[in-house]
């Protein structure tokens, strides 16, 4: 059986009775050609079933239409919502969006990188593996526009939307300071995540104000999977000296540890109170509902994907290092400390 031929540019322009320079043009997203014209040629485009050599124009124009969006954790609630307000932006504006998930590996980040670098992606959203470790110059030497996202990178002097994370922690621990909690638990990722660092200082300022200092046994650092959150809270809560109050650093780990503080017994808030951080689905629909500090996920990857496009336009624009305002959502896993009565 024969296979059909493909449809050509020269088609198009047959149908719409046009030259083939104008299909390029209306297709390329060029506002020069009369609207009339264009809708002309789109309607021809369509009915004709043509698909653009997306190889070819990248190799003319040496940019693809493609952007790459490198997470370090794909499961993670908080990257999928980022991803889908880069997603959004990014077709309004012809762009399409390649996920490529790092799963917190530093060998995985830099192929990915070197794919971005080797398909001419139009432009990159990242969230680093390591602050210190990661290394971004491939994007730079190839003149990839680049917007770091969520987490620090030491060198990178582009484009960064970050949250404020020392007052993600700050805005917790004195919520629960507030309420009278002083034995707090700390749960938080491995050092060398600048999120993670920078949620520990907002704990250790907070405390400090208050004369206090965080106890090392209450400073539990574990993965960013819940799986091992969960077991780090079952075990702390299983000693007979538990702390009062929980403050979990991340999405994941907020959820492992609702899930250890269910499975050791105790009543939230009334025999423990729980913080967490990231307000997915799933904390809203709980009960008691779980307190958090919410991080504007949605602003952080528009805004993300508008300095690509104003990029992509040539905007002779200076970078940007915004530091966007966490906010402290008060449920049902928090509450004034008890006394306890020997």
């Amino acid at each position: 059986m024969t296979k059909p031929r493909a449809v050509r540019i020269t088609d198009v322009a047959r149908e719409a009775g046009v030259s083939t320079a104008t299909v390029s043009r209306v297709l390329n997203g060029s506002s020069t050609v009369d609207p009339a014209l264009a809708e002309r040629v789109r309607i021809a485009a369509r009915a004709s079933r043509y698909v653009a050599n997306s190889n070819g124009r990248a190799l003319r124009r040496q940019r693809s239409d493609v952007w790459a969006a490198i997470v370090s954790d794909v499961q993670n609630p908080f990257f999928t919502s980022l991803v889908t307000a880069v997603e959004h932006v990014a077709v309004r504006s012809g762009y399409s969006v390649m996920l490529c998930n790092t799963d917190e590996q530093l060998d995985r980040e830099r192929a990915y990188l070197d794919t971005a670098v080797a398909q001419r992606m139009a432009g990159v959203v990242v969230s680093v593996t390591s602050e210190e470790a990661s290394d971004l110059t491939p994007l730079i030497y190839a003149h990839i526009p680049t917007v770091v996202v969520d987490r620090r990178v030491h060198d990178f002097s582009g484009d960064t939307i970050l949250l404020d994370n020392v007052e993600a922690g700050r805005l917790a621990t004195e919520h629960l300071l507030s309420l009278g909690h002083r034995d707090i638990m700390c749960l938080a990722g491995p050092s060398g995540v600048s999120t993670t660092e920078d949620r520990v200082r907002g704990v250790r300022e907070a405390l400090a104000a208050a004369g206090l200092a965080i106890d090392p046994d209450r400073m539990v650092r574990t993965d960013l999977k819940a799986d091992d959150a969960e077991a780090a809270v079952r075990a702390i809560l299983a000693e007979a000296n538990h702390p009062d109050a929980i403050f979990a650093m991340n999405g994941p780990l907020s959820a492992g540890a609702y899930r250890g503080v269910q499975a050791s017994g105790l009543r939230m808030p009334d025999e423990i109170s729980l913080v967490g951080v990231d307000d997915d689905r799933w904390t809203r629909m709980v009960t008691p509902a779980l307190t958090l500090v919410a991080q504007p996920v949605d602003e952080m990857g528009r805004r993300a994907a508008e300095r690509l496009v104003a990029r992509a336009e040539g905007e002779d624009i200076e970078p940007i290092h915004l530091l966007l305002p966490p906010r402290l959502l008060v449920r049902g896993t928090t509450t004034v400390r008890r006394p306890v009565h020997a």
